[in-house]
């Protein structure tokens, strides 16, 4: 519609933008505002997670959906706020209809080293992630960014949707958390920031002087690290020592760089056709091992 109300009669062709819309000056609005205006630009969303299920877990509410013109295309800010969990018996949340609508969270600092309600264990973090999917035009990308406790990184894009899961369970390298509601949020906004994203891929005990299974190297994967600690629990920490290997082919074919590493903080940058990875043990024990990768975002 036109400012007077009447029906937009000019020429409107595909990729010029879209019409004014009343009350709109669009040429004195920056793309950012242009692209967000009526948009979801941040939510909390409530993310039932239940150890028990060896399958990706997502949230059933989007935390940011943006879809606008991609002459608006623009440097956005996404910042993924700290994790919080809300302390009621895993039983309980699942037979409620309005479970978007529960709260009373915790973040870590606020969470008691008692048995968690519901059950007779202390509670434990799940590894919690953000679906981000971005792109311009007719390309988008998914990829996976770990939550840790809060992040900020920068994409260029006219369609931005952010989602929360987890994707790692037990089967994953025995990793898994309390079952629980988990209350996570997110905002985007126009700007830069200097990417801090990671992701982590848990591979699970390995043998000492054995190699892991071969996995997806994580997209927009450009730096790696490889953490270790010995499977069973002793007092006293061992050193990782090992190898990230790198790979052209899911079943191990067309290495294309080993890298050895003698501690946490040796940085292994990613290999050109590098799009798998495994690790090599040299520790002298058996470790629980992941690798760390720094994401290009």
């Amino acid at each position: 519609m036109r400012r007077d109300g009447r029906l937009h009669t000019e020429a409107y062709h595909p990729g010029d933008g879209l019409p004014p819309r009343p009350g709109e000056d669009r040429p004195g609005l920056s793309p950012f505002g242009r692209l967000a205006m009526g948009q979801l630009l941040g939510k909390a969303s409530i993310l039932i997670y239940d150890r028990r299920v060896e399958a990706v877990q997502p949230a059933a509410v989007d935390m940011i959906s943006i879809t606008g013109d991609d002459l608006d295309a623009c440097s956005m800010v996404l910042t993924l706020h700290p994790p919080r969990v809300i302390q009621l018996p895993f039983e309980g949340i699942e037979a409620r209809l309005d479970k978007q609508n529960i709260s009373g969270e915790q973040g870590n600092s606020e969470i008691t080293a008692e048995n968690f309600p519901g059950t007779d264990k202390p509670f434990r973090w799940p590894p919690l992630e953000a679906s981000i999917e971005f792109g311009a035009g007719g390309c988008s990308t998914k990829f996976v960014a770990d939550y840790v406790n809060g992040v900020t990184l920068s994409v260029v894009a006219s369609f931005l949707r952010v989602q929360a899961i987890v994707s790692q369970s037990r089967c994953d390298g025995d990793i898994d958390g309390t079952s629980a509601a988990y209350y996570l949020a997110a905002h985007v906004g126009p700007g830069f920031a200097e990417g801090h994203a990671q992701r982590t891929v848990f591979v699970g005990e390995v043998d000492d002087d054995d190699g892991s299974c071969i996995y997806d190297l994580p997209k927009f994967a450009e730096f790696a690290r490889l953490i270790g600690r010995q499977a069973h629990h002793h007092k006293q920490p061992a050193h990782t020592i090992g190898w990230i290997r790198f790979w052209q082919g899911p079943a191990g074919h067309g290495g294309v760089g080993d890298f050895f590493v003698t501690d946490h903080q040796c940085r292994v940058e990613v290999p050109n056709c590098a799009l798998y990875f495994s690790v090599f043990n040299e520790s002298g024990h058996k470790m629980k091992m992941s690798v760390i990768f720094e994401l290009a975002l």
